[in-house]
């Protein structure tokens, strides 16, 4: 303890009903009890519909809320807001601000990524479906084109030319947003024909964490589709029942080997452009997000999103968790997590500094 009593860490959630839930945030205290880790006493949560919070005893505040906030959930947007501005009041630390929390919408990123010089995406915003044929003319083909606040891969559509463009139906997907489409599989192509590794043969996304100035691999995914997420990463294919049923015969397990030392090396590796992925977090005012980016030939990284409430379950729950070995590497990176935040502790004279040891 200390003289002021300003112990707590404050983590603000969701109320019940009032906003999407994800695992990260049980799995990351179920670790804490898991390795008796005093951090864990030091927090207390706070979710947004309930009284006041009080804040007599807080040191650090942590917003832990869905995203795009103010425009998915703003009845929690302004009671994150009043608990912000009395911790700003008190000369309270805030971690990823309600109002950085509202920056992710697709084009208001892009936008300020743009600004910013991040490597990222052209993007045009649309509202309705009138301004849809200038936003798609503003962009240029090819281009896809995807809820603006949603951060799953649910109707999206990919245009090509303008042949595409009459079977779009934008209605499920308005607010929208119209984004360029790189193609980082052909830049490996063009970059060296004689290269067959997995980023030529297929497109890729790479996820990193970024706390503040530090960064951590989390995966890496491959798939035949330009858009990569873990519905269609070739992780899912091979995990399923014909593909395993196959590789009992000797089929399919060069590929599938090939998919998990890539993954095991990004993940134990020297993260590529990470000064880029904390710039990219720092310019929408976050402290920590969960980015993800393609790396190009030549090393670069060209970033996609930024996603500061970020689905990360137990690792019993990962694709292919045993060949992964994904119950040591979320415990890995949740004890990371929880370094990151006593460091923000050390930073702050009047919080206790924690450990475990």
């Amino acid at each position: 303890m200390n003289a002021s009593g300003r112990n707590k860490i404050l983590f603000i959630t969701h109320g019940p009903g009032r906003g999407r839930n994800v695992p990260t945030g049980d799995v990351f205290l179920n670790r804490l009890a898991a390795k008796s880790d005093p951090l864990l006493k030091q927090i207390r949560i706070h979710r947004t519909g309930d009284a006041r919070a009080d804040l007599t005893d807080v040191g650090l505040v942590v917003f832990w809320l869905g995203d795009p906030l103010m425009q998915k959930y703003p009845a929690c947007y302004l009671d994150a807001m009043a608990i912000a501005d009395d911790a700003a009041d008190r000369g309270i630390r805030i971690l990823n601000h309600p109002d950085a929390l509202s920056n992710t919408t697709k084009s208001v990123q892009a936008e300020i990524w743009a600004k910013a010089g991040v490597a990222s995406a052209a993007a045009a915003p649309v509202a309705n479906s009138l301004e849809l044929p200038g936003a798609i003319d503003r962009v240029g083909f090819p281009c896809i084109v995807r809820s603006d606040e949603e951060h799953a891969q649910r109707h999206v559509a990919t245009l090509f030319g303008p042949q595409d463009v009459p079977a779009l139906d934008s209605k499920d997907i308005l607010p929208a947003v119209v984004l360029h489409l790189y193609d980082i599989r052909e830049e490996y192509r063009q970059s060296d024909p004689s290269d067959h590794s997995l980023f030529s043969r297929y497109h890729h996304k790479a996820r990193a964490f970024v706390i503040g100035d530090r960064v951590m691999a989390s995966h890496l995914f491959f798939s035949p589709e330009r858009i990569v997420g873990l519905s269609n990463c070739l992780f899912q294919r091979e995990a399923s029942r014909p593909r395993r049923m196959a590789r009992c015969f000797g089929y399919h397990q060069a590929l599938l080997n090939q998919l998990l030392e890539a993954d095991d090396a990004y993940f134990n590796g020297p993260v590529q452009g990470a000064s880029e992925l904390v710039g990219a977090v720092k310019v929408l005012g976050l402290d920590f997000a969960a980015v993800d980016y393609s790396i190009q030939p030549d090393g670069r990284i060209i970033v996609w999103e930024a996603n500061p409430y970020f689905w990360l379950p137990d690792g019993k729950a990962s694709v292919l968790s045993r060949q992964r070995n994904a119950v040591a590497r979320v415990d890995q990176t949740f004890d990371w997590f929880a370094a990151c935040i006593k460091t923000y502790c050390s930073e702050l004279p009047y919080l206790s500094v924690v450990s475990s040891t």
